[in-house]
C-alpha cells in the first residue's frame, strides 16, 4: 500500500470478508433434502464439492466452481479491534503472540443459527480496497469464538467473534519430524535460529516471508518427532533476538533481527510538529517508569547445561543504586554465544519511557496514512514538544493495534527502547 491513500471511506474501503460456501451450488447434507424431495443420501453430515472439512486431501470436486468464496459483509459490521506483535520479555527479547480481531456485527445470514458454516474454524479477513490502487490485507485469521444475542422482540441478533490468526494453529499443531542434525547440510553442529524457524515453516505447510532476514546465533542440532513445535519456535526468536509474526496476506512467517541501532533518519514521526515531511499526528502517549525494567546484573546460562554460563554487570551502576539482577537460559552452543548474546541484550535504558502512542489512521482531509500498515520491527521517531516538556526519541515498535469503527480509526503503537 502507498503512505497515503487519498479519499479513504470506511464503509466502503475497509472490507470485512468470511470465507463461506455459496450457499446456492455444490452444498450437500447427508440425510437433507434441500429441494424438499424424499431422495435423499443416507446417514448425517454436510459434504461441500470441493472442501475437505476435516482437512483432508479426499474431495468431492465438479472442476467448474469451488465451493468456498471470500463474502463481503463489511456493511454489517459495527467496530473492529486488531492487534498483532508481541511483548518485550524482562526488557531481553521479543516474545510473539497470535494476531487477534475481535468485531461486533448484525447478520442474521450468517447467524450461526442460520448458517451452518458460520463457526469457529471458519476463515475471516480485513482488507483495505478501494477498487483502485490499493489492495492490503490488513488481518487474516480464523473465528476462534462466535456468541450472538437476540432482541426477542425485533428478531435482530448482535453477534460478537473473536478471531486469531495461524500463528495459534502453528503453536498448538503436532508435527511429524524435524531434524537438524544432519552433518552434510548442518557441518556445524548447529542450525541459525533462520534455519530452525525455515524448517517449522515447512512442516507447517507454508515459507519464509521474502522480509525475512538471517540472524546471528547458533542452537544446537536436535531431532524430535510427532512434537509441538512451540518450544523450538520461541526459542529461536530468543537466540535470534529478532521479532517474529505471520504475514496477514500470505500466511508466511516473517523473522527479522531487531535493530542493531534506532536510526531516525527518514521515518515516521508522531507528534505535534505538523512541518515534519513523514508526519503523523498524535492523539494519545502515554510514559512508563518501571524500575524492573533496569537491570545492571545478568547471568545467561546455557539451557543443555545450567552451571554454564556468563556474568555481565555494570559495577557502577550496581555501587549507585544496589543490584538488580535478571538470569537468563537461552538454548545455544558454548560460552562464546552466551557473551555475545548477553552482550547483546545487557543495556541501561532510562526508567522513563513512551510505552505507547496513538494516532489517528485517517487524517484529518480523510486520507489514510501510513499508520494503517506500520508492522512489528519498525523504527518510529516520537517528537511531542511544548513549552514546558519535550519528548524527543526514537523506539522500535513491538506491537499493533487498531481500532475501527464506522466514522473512526485510531493505531496505536506500543513502543520499545532498547538502547
Amino acid at each position: 500500500m502507498t503512505d497515503v491513500v487519498t479519499g479513504f471511506d470506511i464503509s466502503t474501503d475497509l472490507k470485512v470478508e468470511f470465507y463461506l460456501p455459496i450457499e446456492s451450488e455444490n452444498v450437500f447434507i447427508l440425510g437433507i433434502s434441500t429441494l424438499g424431495g424424499e431422495d435423499v443420501l443416507s446417514g448425517a453430515g454436510q459434504f461441500i464439492i470441493g472442501e475437505s472439512l476435516l482437512g483432508g486431501t479426499d474431495v468431492l470436486w465438479d472442476n467448474v466452481v469451488p465451493a468456498f468464496t471470500w463474502q463481503n459483509y463489511d456493511c454489517s459490521v459495527a467496530d473492529i479491534d486488531v492487534t498483532w506483535g508481541g511483548d518485550v520479555q524482562d526488557s531481553l527479547y521479543f516474545q510473539p503472540y497470535p494476531a487477534q480481531a475481535t468485531m461486533t456485527l448484525q447478520d442474521l445470514t450468517i447467524d450461526p443459527s442460520n448458517n451452518s458454516s458460520m463457526r469457529p474454524g471458519t476463515p475471516v479477513r480485513v482488507r483495505i480496497d478501494n477498487g483502485v490502487d490499493v489492495d492490503y490485507t490488513l488481518y487474516k485469521g480464523y473465528i476462534d469464538t462466535l456468541d450472538v444475542s437476540y432482541d426477542p422482540n425485533s428478531g435482530k441478533n448482535i453477534m460478537t467473534l473473536s478471531a486469531f490468526d495461524s500463528f495459534k494453529k502453528l503453536v498448538n499443531s503436532r508435527l511429524s519430524l524435524f531434524d537438524t542434525t544432519d552433518p552434510i547440510e548442518y557441518p556445524d553442529g548447529w542450525a541459525s535460529p533462520y534455519e530452525v524457524l525455515e524448517q517449522i515453516a515447512e512442516l507447517f505447510g507454508t515459507a519464509m516471508n521474502a522480509a525475512s532476514e538471517e540472524t546471528a546465533g547458533e542452537i544446537p542440532g536436535a531431532t524430535y518427532e510427532n512434537f509441538i513445535p512451540n518450544v523450538i519456535i520461541y526459542s529461536a526468536i530468543q537466540v535470534g533476538l529478532g521479532l517474529f509474526w505471520i504475514d496477514p496476506e500470505t500466511e508466511e512467517f516473517v523473522f527479522i533481527p531487531r535493530p542493531a541501532t534506532l536510526d531516525p533518519t527518514d521515518k515516521y514521526s508522531i507528534g505535534n510538529n505538523h512541518g515534519e515531511a513523514k508526519h503523523l499526528c498524535m492523539s494519545d502517549i502515554e510514559v512508563a517508569s518501571d524500575l524492573d525494567a533496569v537491570f545492571n546484573s545478568l547471568q545467561v546460562s546455557l539451557k543443555s547445561d545450567l552451571a554454564t554460563s556468563v556474568t555481565i554487570k555494570n559495577t557502577d551502576s550496581i555501587e549507585l543504586y544496589g543490584e538488580f539482577a535478571v538470569d537468563a537460559v537461552i538454548d545455544t552452543t558454548d560460552t562464546e554465544e552466551l557473551e555475545r548474546w548477553g552482550t547483546a541484550v545487557f543495556n541501561q535504558t532510562s526508567t522513563r519511557l513512551v510505552k505507547s502512542v496513538e494516532t489517528p489512521a485517517i487524517d484529518r482531509l480523510g486520507n489514510l496514512t501510513h499508520a494503517a500498515v506500520i508492522t512489528p520491527g519498525e523504527t518510529i521517531n516520537i517528537d511531542y514538544t511544548t513549552s514546558d516538556l519535550a519528548i524527543t526519541d526514537s523506539y522500535t515498535v513491538t506491537k499493533v493495534s487498531h481500532s475501527i469503527d464506522v466514522n473512526n480509526w485510531f493505531t496505536t503503537l506500543e513502543l520499545w527502547k532498547e538502547f
